[in-house]
């Protein structure tokens, strides 16, 4: 079996950080650094470090500017407006601060105590994501957040594949017309008005050691329906191994009685986004994105042609 790709890129020391970026870091906190750990995990080519402080507190920076990757900042500045909007019920980093000079983006955060879920999933991380999407979901939703639908790029992936289907497979092209109604399909799907992470992976997890999880990268939050967060959990199940998918959608309270063609059209939705990306050269600063994203199509197209629940 083909190793899975790892979810993650090179990054930028907290030492090889611009001196202001450093300085705003230290004048957040109020006390200079003493040490600081790189950490692993995630695409994104910036700095991510957890820091200890010389007067003992520790704190967790991730920051990241245009010339390492264009696109990269604007996520940064996403996911700090995002924490900011975020009910204290969320299980997530609480945001102490945040630079935004145009070029650079730097998020100061407390620093969570935990362990990423092991790969293949494990009952027990899966429970404790399971309780924090439960709570998301219920979580009162904050004026500001944008429609799914609206910040998803995956909902027209198959249109763009219309328009220039090179590199693509061709029995998948052969499929196109089918694809493209379940995308149209998904975008009526996921009208909601719930908190949703969108990016529930288990290297944006951590685990505390009382068993509860705490949701990192919340860039791409937004507001949809309250299954949409269960089932990218059950996407990750099918793309980095755990228990099976379809019957976490079957039996969870969250997914419980939506309607089989929601996910069916969700597969399909992210089956093109994987499809239209993975043809693409890797952005700058992003060199292991495009092995990932072809991992992720064949898991995709694994489970749409697949999966018990529909076929």
């Amino acid at each position: 079996m083909t190793p899975t790709p790892a979810a993650a890129g090179p990054r930028v020391d907290w030492a090889d950080l611009p001196d202001h970026v450093q300085e705003f870091v230290e004048a957040q906190l109020g006390s200079a650094v003493a040490e600081a750990r790189t950490q692993i995990g995630g695409f994104s080519p910036g700095a991510a470090a957890r820091l200890r402080l010389e007067d003992g507190r520790r704190a967790f920076v991730k920051a990241v500017g245009t010339a390492l990757n264009p696109d990269s900042p604007g996520l940064h500045r996403s996911e700090g407006l995002a924490l900011g909007l975020l009910p204290d019920s969320i299980p997530a980093p609480q945001l102490l601060g945040m630079l935004d000079d145009g070029d650079w983006v730097a998020l100061v955060m407390e620093d969570v105590e935990g362990t990423t879920p092991s790969l293949p999933w494990r009952a027990a991380d899966v429970a404790a994501v399971s309780d924090a999407l439960v709570a998301v979901a219920e979580a009162t939703t904050p004026a500001g957040l944008a429609p799914f639908a609206d910040t998803a790029r995956l909902l027209g992936a198959w249109d763009q594949v219309a328009e220039d289907g090179t590199g693509v497979d061709e029995d998948l092209l052969a499929h196109l017309d089918e694809m493209r109604d379940l995308a149209a399909y998904a975008r009526e799907a996921t009208v909601g008005d719930a908190i949703v992470h969108w990016d529930v992976r288990a290297d944006n997890v951590l685990i505390r050691a009382d068993g509860s999880a705490v949701l990192l990268d919340w860039a791409w939050t937004c507001r949809g329906p309250r299954w949409l967060d269960l089932f990218v959990l059950a996407f990750d199940f099918a793309v980095q191994g755990g228990p099976d998918p379809d019957a976490l959608l079957c039996e969870h309270p969250l997914t419980r009685g939506v309607p089989v063609e929601n996910f069916r059209a969700m597969v399909a939705a992210l089956l093109g986004l994987f499809a239209e990306r993975s043809r693409a050269p890797a952005p700058p600063g992003l060199p292991t994105i495009r092995p990932w994203q072809k991992h992720c199509l064949a898991a995709t197209r694994r489970w749409f042609e697949t999966s018990r629940l529909w076929t």
